[in-house]
């Protein structure tokens, strides 16, 4: 029997599990995508509620691209929007992020009392610290058709990496899934949260975006025109760097990170009782988000 084949086969026993894990949890994750000035998307990511917080990747705060932030809660199936929310990218950071600007594990925390009005309600889990090699895992995340998609493997293996414990697994994952909540299968806790590694192909991409930009800035800086049958080539070079950038990131949306690295859970709890106590004592209350329509 071949590898691959192994891999795909699911134990049946546990498909029950997987089923009572996605039905408990869905309506507490979401999706954020950062939007750019044209309305394209910059970067996504997954986030999910705890007490009056949403956890997510501490990336989500240093976009120096992104213009609004939207937010996407979805229906039981996790691809009809349920409340889809749009912020301002710099009020989103400035006044929703809370603790510190930079901490050991990556935990992005936001103050997510603008929920309440949207009855958004928060993750239903414990957490788990005994995740040995070998446990069956599942993973919810922001897929590439704007939905939520959910992932299953095991844990491959352990290490430790600036006094944090790293869980390796089997998953392969988008870079959507920054953020996304990881389940013990048997027991439904949640033990981390997944910290994607940095892939070829994204490594590959950011070249590409970073060529361009400098290309399209070269291109600003010329002064004359370079007209050829009465089109202004200079222009078109623009547009197509332009053009070369989005596809790009069409392209990462559909590529998997080959290995994806889960961030363990110890220490989010005490961190974000602290963090809740401020969200609590600073409650968010000028802050103008908009319901989104569905399209």
């Amino acid at each position: 029997m071949s590898r691959g084949f192994e891999k795909k086969r699911l134990n049946l026993k546990n498909v029950t599990m997987y089923k009572e894990i996605w039905n408990k949890v869905l309506f507490s994750i979401c999706r954020i995508d950062l939007k750019g000035e044209l309305g394209y998307t910059v970067n996504t990511y997954t986030a999910f509620k705890i007490k009056e917080l949403l956890v997510t990747s501490l990336d989500v705060f240093n976009s120096d691209k992104a213009k609004d932030v939207e937010i996407t809660f979805f229906e039981d199936e996790g691809f009809i929007p349920k409340t889809k929310i749009r912020i301002n990218y710099q009020d989103f950071v400035n006044e929703l992020q809370a603790g510190p600007k930079d901490n050991k594990w990556g935990f992005g925390i936001i103050i997510a009392s603008f929920l309440n009005e949207y009855k958004i309600n928060p993750v239903n889990a414990m957490f788990d610290e005994s995740v040995s090699v070998g446990t069956e895992i599942a993973v919810i995340g922001a897929g590439a058709h704007d939905n939520l998609i959910m992932q299953r493997g095991v844990v491959t293996g352990k290490y430790v990496k600036n006094g944090i414990l790293k869980i390796q697994n089997d998953i392969e994952v988008p870079s959507s899934f920054a953020g996304a909540p990881v389940f013990n299968v048997q027991t439904g806790s949640i033990i981390g949260t997944v910290s994607a590694n940095l892939s070829e192909a994204e490594s590959a991409f950011k070249q590409i975006q970073d060529i361009s930009n400098s290309n399209i800035l070269r291109l600003k800086a010329v002064t004359e025109s370079l007209i050829v049958d009465d089109i202004d080539m200079v222009q078109v070079l623009q547009v197509n760097q332009q053009q070369i950038k989005h596809f790009s990131s069409i392209l990462l949306k559909y590529l998997n990170v080959k290995e994806s690295v889960v961030t363990e859970i110890k220490g989010l709890a005490t961190f974000t009782e602290a963090i809740d106590f401020v969200a609590h004592e600073n409650v968010v209350s000028n802050i103008k988000t908009y319901l989104v329509k569905n399209d």
